[in-house]
């Protein structure tokens, strides 16, 4: 799992990749705010292990111009 934090806005975004039970890999990915039961989550096929974690890295390219720090949970 990864997540990243923007401390001044309270904010975070997590992405998740993980198998299905059809053996697919899949990645969850959530945001919203920091202490409140708002946000939303999103779950998109990929196609492999490598891809999972390539979008991921996309993902953390596009935070860090907005001043999230990337945390990493296991």
């Amino acid at each position: 799992m990864r997540r990243w934090i923007q401390a001044e806005k309270a904010r975070y975004d997590q992405a998740l990749l993980v198998k299905d039970l059809f053996g697919e890999w899949t990645l969850i990915t959530a945001w919203g705010a920091l202490g409140s039961k708002r946000g939303g989550m999103c779950s998109t096929y990929v196609p492999s292990y490598a891809a999972g974690l390539e979008r991921i890295g996309e993902i953390d390219k596009r935070r860090k111009p907005h001043g999230y720090r990337s945390l990493r949970a296991a």
